[in-house]
């Protein structure tokens, strides 16, 4: 089902012409990837580094970027498995670039399944919490890993304010050549619902749709709606933000699948692994034999690394020109 996911934005026919992400790096910005328990998201050839971020004392103590702190960051690198307790970032990362390695086959490949990933473990529970520091090794790192694009599938609900700590690292990714990625958030249809991280100019925000144009077993359609009632294709999952009506900046740039999507389970993902057990045995019928190493998940969270894996695509065709503009006005 990642496979409609995946046939939905004509990736296939991207890999059929040569282009799988080879020598991309992409950056999970997330609550960690299990690359110790899933093969599509091998350590060491699929993750090429995964960091656990144990704390960032700027924003504990002082909540101000620009502050100097005593062991400002906590982190530890090369952790096969940065995943604790969720599985959410294991998810994510499957979509953006899972190998299709192991017991799927290649049935779950994710959109760029040649690009490495860089995994960043910044929260756990329910909560990414420690997002400067994840943003600092990227741009620390980016040119060691070769990293192009950072997805972000976590937000927050309110206003936009371009002033915000979290909207001032992501310009410093783009400016340092980095496209940034923001999940839409999954608030659902009222006005300016939309996760105000997406709103920067710098920033793609992605609202998550169903898998049209192939036969989808998921029937991920029931998710969408069409608010209009013309009779028009249902393309909008109903849980998906929405901004403001004529707004320049509050609104989503771009809809991909993100309804129903099966990818990588992460063995210590206790949350997803018991909130989705239903979806998996029902909505996806997630097969016995990928019963243990695939989970079934709806959100922006799910549509975020779509567009990721697109753009580790392109960067890969633009023969490593392309830049963050570039890929937002694609």
């Amino acid at each position: 089902h990642l496979r409609e996911a995946v046939q939905s934005v004509r990736a296939p026919e991207v890999h059929a012409m040569g282009y799988t992400g080879k020598g991309v790096g992409i950056a999970i910005l997330d609550s960690g990837v299990d690359a110790q328990y899933h093969p599509g998201l091998a350590w060491g050839t699929k993750t090429v580094q995964n960091v656990k971020v144990a704390a960032d004392m700027r924003e504990l103590v002082t909540f101000d970027p620009g502050t100097p702190a005593v062991a400002a960051e906590l982190f530890v690198e090369n952790v096969p498995n940065s995943e604790t307790s969720v599985g959410h970032g294991t998810h994510v990362a499957g979509i953006a670039a899972g190998s299709g390695a192991g017991p799927s086959d290649g049935i779950y490949r994710g959109v760029a399944p040649d690009a490495h990933v860089v995994g960043i473990g910044a929260g756990d529970v329910l909560f990414v919490l420690w997002t400067l520091v994840g943003f600092d090794y990227i741009l620390e790192n980016r040119e060691k890993y070769n990293i192009q694009v950072v997805n972000n599938s976590w937000g927050i609900t309110g206003a936009y304010d371009p002033e915000d700590p979290v909207v001032l690292a992501s310009k410093k990714l783009y400016d340092a050549g980095i496209a940034v990625v923001f999940s839409a958030g999954n608030e659902g249809p009222g006005q300016n619902t939309l996760n105000p991280y997406s709103a920067a100019p710098w920033v793609l925000s992605v609202a998550a749709g169903c898998k049209l144009y192939v036969a989808d077993p998921t029937n991920s359609v029931s998710l969408c709606e069409d608010e209009s009632n013309a009779g028009r294709a249902r393309v909008l999952a109903y849980f998906s933000s929405r901004g403001i009506p004529g707004a320049p900046l509050v609104h989503p740039d771009v809809t991909p699948p993100g309804a129903n999507v099966v990818s990588a389970r992460a063995a210590l993902g206790l949350v997803m692994n018991s909130t989705d057990l239903l979806s998996d045995a029902q909505s996806c019928n997630i097969s016995l034999q990928h019963f243990d190493h695939y989970t079934c998940a709806s959100g922006t969270s799910m549509s975020a690394p779509v567009v990721t894996g697109i753009i580790a695509l392109m960067e890969e065709a633009s023969r490593g020109r392309l830049t963050p503009e570039q890929a937002i006005e694609a």
